[in-house]
């Protein structure tokens, strides 16, 4: 997915808001907008690249003028805490289920996970009703439903690459491996970030929800929001050419991964709630949707 006009006040946006979390400095603050300012203002390739390469940019200025290397650390940490104290009612819930029934809700469960994101254009979530949207996020329903699609794509992979996106969603994200793994014959590769970006999980956040009980954990060998191949290591190069299907979550790794997904020849299934005007539109949606889609398949 390109970039839009949309998101070039998003990105400057986005760098005010950056900075304001990694430093009280204001100068420091200052000298982020104007770097960032700048650098949108000379660059007249901005529409051809994935919105997500354009924050990733500016998160990584804000560190290198700021000198704080994770500015969401904080967010990151207490997303997994609401995340983990709300679990057991979802999982309770599923239980409560036929399979069908219980997958779909699992499902829907790991993109309302996809709620708990800081950074996106005219979409605020605060920690303070972080539980009460995802409760509610519940109990709405899927705008693009190819659930089908995606058991029947899972019944015929032995191997699915998991690509997951904040932290706090994370803890969804488990729910939903742990209903996999426990009803087809798949090994899952959980993915995360190698280092810090925005509130995207890494290997720590992974640590501290317990992923690893669920599935094996690795990282794209990049902390670029999204998917930048570029960027990846080759350990994980390899893992993405030998998995049977591909599962992607969030914003970030729609607007990347769109870009590429005929390269691939493989399934992916795309699960994100749309929560921004771009990104909905592309999805031919409404903001505030929750969408499982499948390509290549």
């Amino acid at each position: 997915m390109k970039g839009h006009l949309l998101c070039v006040p998003c990105t400057l946006r986005a760098a005010y808001d950056i900075a304001t979390k990694a430093t009280n400095d204001e100068e420091l603050q200052r000298k982020v907008i104007a770097e960032t300012l700048r650098w949108l203002s000379g660059n007249s390739n901005l529409m051809n690249v994935t919105p997500a390469m354009l924050h990733t940019y500016v998160f990584r200025l804000v560190q290198k003028i700021t000198g704080n290397s994770d500015p969401f650390a904080y967010l990151k940490r207490e997303s997994n805490r609401i995340a983990m104290r709300l679990a057991p009612l979802l999982e309770d819930k599923i239980r409560k289920l036929d399979f069908r029934s219980g997958f779909k809700l699992a499902a829907l469960g790991a993109i309302c996970g996809n709620s708990i994101d800081f950074e996106v254009e005219g979409y605020r979530v605060s920690m303070e009703d972080l539980e009460k949207s995802l409760m509610e996020c519940l109990e709405s329903d899927l705008t693009i439903d190819e659930t089908s699609k995606l058991m029947s794509a899972l019944s015929k992979a032995k191997s699915v690459l998991y690509l997951m996106d904040n932290a706090g969603e994370i803890v969804f994200d488990k729910i939903f491996i742990n209903f996999i793994t426990n009803n087809y014959s798949v090994k899952i590769l959980a993915v995360v970030k190698s280092a810090p970006i925005m509130n995207d999980a890494t290997m720590e956040d992974a640590l501290q929800i317990g992923l690893n009980s669920v599935a094996e954990v690795i990282t794209t060998g990049s902390s670029s929001i999204g998917l930048n191949l570029d960027e990846c290591s080759k350990d994980f190069l390899r893992f993405l050419e030998g998995a049977d299907l591909i599962i992607a979550k969030g914003q970030g790794y729609y607007e990347s991964v769109t870009e590429i997904e005929n390269a691939l020849f493989k399934p992916i299934a795309y699960m994100l709630r749309t929560k921004c005007l771009v990104v909905a539109k592309s999805l031919n949606v409404h903001p505030g949707a929750n969408i499982i889609k499948l390509v290549n398949y």
